[in-house]
């Protein structure tokens, strides 16, 4: 619900931080290939996000790497990572890829019983794959490959119409947060460490990203757009070795990477 929230607070703010169409036709195509004519409002909204980040959650997050060590936050990441296996199984079935189905139920069921609930990744052992589908590419596979205009969402980050509509049924469908129905409290503790946990995983990608850009709004921008593009065109059949995206990264959500 706190998810749902915020993306509904910002889809009601949409109106009011649309950006001037330009007319000079050089700058008429950047702006169209930007795909972002709420960026004034956008920019605000990153400013607050950055703000959040720089005061609460790097600080919380140095602490953290600090406090636990690399093996106890490899096992929080595994457990929360295979709470989203059942979400993934949704998805890929109303995806109709009975295929991608299959492997997250194996998956998640050899995390859970060989891997005490998720604590370690048996499956990875296994050389079961990850995959990982949400209602945003399911929403493409429906027909809505136009991912619309994009947003940067508060305490967020980075999505688009499609995506954030995505996000917002997601949240819904979460299967453990049925079982937590009448027990907020711990709905909204699981929903905290695990955009904590997230947060770990792309600090050391957030923080090459700082000092490397210029502009690092627009750098997010574009990474976050080519990423998924790439994602969803994976999944449509549509990706071309000459259309590889110019910022190759993958923005990581629930591997694990250990600091040096």
């Amino acid at each position: 619900m706190r998810r749902l929230f915020l993306i509904l607070l910002c889809c009601g703010t949409l109106l009011t931080g649309c950006a001037t169409r330009p007319t000079d036709p050089e700058e008429l195509k950047i702006y169209e290939a930007n795909n972002d004519p709420l960026e004034p409002m956008n920019r605000t909204i990153f400013g607050f996000n950055m703000a959040a980040d720089t005061y609460v959650l790097e600080p919380a997050v140095k602490t953290y790497r600090f406090v636990l060590p690399s093996p106890v936050r490899q096992g929080i990441n595994n457990f929360f990572s295979n709470l989203k296996q059942p979400l993934y199984l949704a998805n890929a079935l109303m995806q109709g890829d009975g295929t991608a189905a299959g492997t997250i139920v194996k998956r998640f069921a050899a995390n859970t019983f060989w891997g005490f609930f998720g604590l370690f990744d048996t499956a990875s052992h296994m050389n079961i794959p990850v995959v990982k589908r949400d209602f945003g590419e399911t929403l493409a596979v429906w027909g809505v490959e136009n991912g619309g205009p994009y947003l940067v969402l508060p305490l967020i980050g980075p999505s688009n119409v499609r995506d954030t509509v995505g996000m917002g049924v997601d949240s819904v469908l979460t299967p453990v947060d049925w079982l937590l129905y009448h027990e907020r409290g711990l709905i909204y503790a699981r929903q905290s460490i695990d955009a904590f946990r997230t947060r770990d995983n792309v600090n050391d990608l957030m923080e090459t990203l700082r000092k490397s850009s210029t502009d690092f709004y627009a750098t997010l921008r574009s990474m976050s757009q080519q990423n998924r593009k790439k994602e969803i065109d994976t999944l449509l059949g549509k990706t071309h070795e000459e259309e590889a995206p110019a910022y190759d990264f993958a923005f990581p959500d629930d591997e694990f990477e250990e600091e040096e």
